[in-house]
């Protein structure tokens, strides 16, 4: 006979939420660093970023200002302030030893296709040794518009549209620096972390209203000014780019392109910025799930397996409505055939999930038709 007992076990059945990463970015330039101390620096939508970043230089605290003010409410971010000679992947790598970041902007032109090349190589750094997903964020150099030995428009568009040849990644997004005060990274940036929308809204939204700020646009040493074909041009080299309307006031983004290939299903940042989301929740939900047998090929361990899974992207599904008006959620609810888990053998087991975001026009054709009604 048994002794008679109670016990009590108290289960973590791995329901609860995910905390996320998205919207706060890490932003890295260049500043007057004393001693060899390099620390993150985090910021908000209440800083005084004159106070807090006395350190850093006018390009860095342009860009700071502009994606503050952009960013509107509850906007975060960390910044690393560094000296020109110091290693800008070290002092990424040293901030993800602090914090998480969705995305990392680099505040310095990048001068060749080897420098977007790194940026990219160090992303998938930070993924395979810390699990993270992140996207970058670049910037080319403004135009040289000195009146003697500066450039036309047409010579830095050549140049410009060069420094991506050859690039291919879904998780870079390039912007050149068009905005006169050199904030146009920090409009885009800001933008893309305002939480007034979603991960998946597009910076092209002209519903979230214009750039905030200065969007005064450089000049070339002509003096002339920067023209929307040259802008079109940038766009269709994969570059994300400020655009606006003629006769519609204000200034807006295009769609975000990231450095993806042709015929690739993540060249609008919104899509990868999506997936990436999906991803850093199930990775947590699979590390709980390691060497647990409730996890098992019967029918019903994968029919639970299959709930517990698309837990993340059925939350990222939830759409909210006010009055007659319906905001849509994130990504699309996921069906039944959204899911497969694939069991390689009794101890690997592979798990597929589709992600649908909703469309999203950014070209509207609208057709005017003259309709003679006889008798009215």
């Amino acid at each position: 006979m048994a002794w008679p007992k109670v016990l009590i076990k108290i289960l973590n059945m791995m329901r609860g939420p995910i905390a996320g990463v998205e919207f706060h970015f890490l932003f890295v330039g260049y500043g007057t660093v004393v001693g060899n101390e390099r620390h993150l620096i985090t910021v908000d939508s209440t800083s005084d970023l004159d106070d807090v970043l006395s350190a850093a230089d006018a390009e860095l605290l342009t860009t700071m200002k502009a994606a503050q003010l952009n960013g509107k409410q509850d906007w975060t971010a960390g910044v690393m302030v560094l000296d020109k000679a110091d290693n800008w992947q070290d002092a990424v790598s040293l901030a993800n030893e602090t914090s998480s970041f969705e995305a990392f902007v680099l505040n310095f032109p990048a001068p060749d296709k080897a420098f977007l090349e790194q940026a990219v190589a160090l992303r998938t750094e930070l993924k395979n040794k810390l699990g993270r997903e992140t996207f970058v964020i670049c910037t080319t150099a403004a135009i040289d518009s000195t009146s003697e030995t500066g450039e036309t428009w047409a010579a830095w568009l050549a140049a410009t549209s060069a420094i991506q040849t050859g690039v291919a990644s879904e998780y870079i997004t390039v912007v050149p620096q068009v905005h006169l005060k050199n904030s146009t990274v920090g409009l885009y940036a800001g933008r893309l972390a305002n939480q007034e929308v979603s991960i998946a809204d597009s910076p092209a939204r002209v519903k979230t209203g214009s750039i905030l700020g200065s969007s005064e646009l450089a000049v070339d040493k002509d003096g002339k000014a920067l023209e929307l074909s040259i802008l079109k041009t940038l766009e269709s080299n994969r570059y994300a780019v400020p655009m606006w309307y003629p006769d519609y006031p204000g200034q807006y983004f295009t769609t975000g392109r990231t450095l993806d290939v042709p015929g690739g299903d993540f060249q609008d940042i919104r899509h990868i910025r999506v997936a990436m989301k999906a991803a850093r929740k199930v990775r947590v939900r699979g590390i709980a799930r390691i060497a647990d047998r409730e996890f098992n090929s019967t029918p019903g361990s994968e029919a639970s397996a299959k709930l517990y899974f698309t837990k993340d992207l059925r939350e990222m599904a939830v759409s909210q409505t006010i009055g007659d008006y319906e905001f849509p959620g994130e990504i699309k609810p996921p069906r039944e055939e959204d899911i497969t888990i694939t069991w390689i053998n009794s101890e690997e087991v592979e798990i597929l999930l589709s992600v649908s975001p909703y469309e999203c026009p950014t070209a509207i054709t609208i057709g005017i038709m003259l309709n003679k009604r006889l008798g009215e």
